[in-house]
């Protein structure tokens, strides 16, 4: 039974992984696998990287990025209606990137459809919120009479690139560092509260209350740090881990024994589970 609970442990670590401690978008895992043809775009190697994302988009047909960058290079090429068809190929998969909308709408721009163009830079900032999205939307405000709402969308612009040179250039150490006094702070709540479930382990006879006690204290790690919470919830399990094994100690009942072990790979299991639903949460309220 033991061996069942540790390999289930272990593959549910994994899954927990891939899923949870994971934040990047979807987008962004694309763009990492679509990494040597993105390259190739970026030093104009043009035909190289078509070759490139013509078999991407083959053996990953609803590749976004894929099409987008495809898109990018027909633009080069002078094909925009091969472009277009591959943005709005793109969009039916994921319309949240928000460089799909920009490439489109500057597409627009260039042809003289400013109001289509001015819908499509909309789109662009409300999912991306960049400096190069108001500029363009800036742009084509003057093109269609709205000077003053053009002025706000330059000065917008202006404001996002001073902030990325600043960024760029003095680094925030409160927004750049991973362990942070919050961090800290809920670590050693995390703690106490592996405490506190070691405690109910060693006294309580039934799994019913370890388990609701791990889970509602994973959700609330989950909830406070939903990027950071698989930190704690690593943090919650090896300390159980240690804790029962080290400080406490196994019962050397047998029947005790097995609803001990019971309650503490279950409280373990759990602290991942909920780990990921207070997190799932709290970017839902987002």
């Amino acid at each position: 039974m033991i061996e069942f609970l540790t390999v289930a442990s272990f593959v549910g670590y994994i899954i927990y992984l891939k899923y949870y401690a994971d934040q990047r978008s979807e987008a962004e895992k694309q763009a990492e696998q679509l990494h040597d043809g993105i390259l190739l775009y970026q030093t104009d190697q043009l035909a190289a990287a078509l070759v490139y994302f013509n078999q991407a988009l083959i053996e990953h047909p609803k590749f976004g990025v894929a099409y987008l960058y495809r898109a990018r290079i027909y633009r080069a090429l002078g094909d925009t209606d091969e472009a277009l068809k591959d943005l709005t190929k793109a969009k039916s998969f994921d319309d949240t990137i928000a460089d799909l909308h920009l490439e489109t709408g500057q597409i627009h721009y260039e042809q003289g459809d400013y109001p289509t163009a001015f819908q499509d830079f909309d789109k662009a900032i409300f999912h991306g919120n960049t400096g190069e999205a108001y500029h363009w939307r800036g742009l084509t405000r003057q093109q269609i009479g709205q000077v003053t709402e053009a002025s706000q969308d330059m000065a917008r612009a202006e404001a996002a690139l001073v902030a990325a040179r600043d960024v760029l250039g003095l680094p925030n150490p409160k927004s750049q560092m991973f362990l942070d006094r919050s961090l800290l702070k809920h670590a050693g709540l995390t703690a106490l509260n592996a405490a506190v479930l070691l405690f109910i382990i060693k006294q309580t006879s039934v799994i019913h209350w370890p388990y609701l006690v791990a889970t509602a204290s994973a959700a609330a790690i989950g909830f406070a740090e939903p990027r950071k919470g698989w930190v704690l919830a690593l943090l919650q399990a090896f300390l159980l881990g240690v804790g029962y094994y080290v400080v406490v100690g196994p019962s050397p009942s047998s029947v005790d024994l097995e609803v001990e072990l019971f309650s503490l790979y279950g409280a373990i299991g759990l602290t991942f589970v909920g780990s990921l639903l207070g997190s799932i949460l709290k970017r839902a309220q987002a």
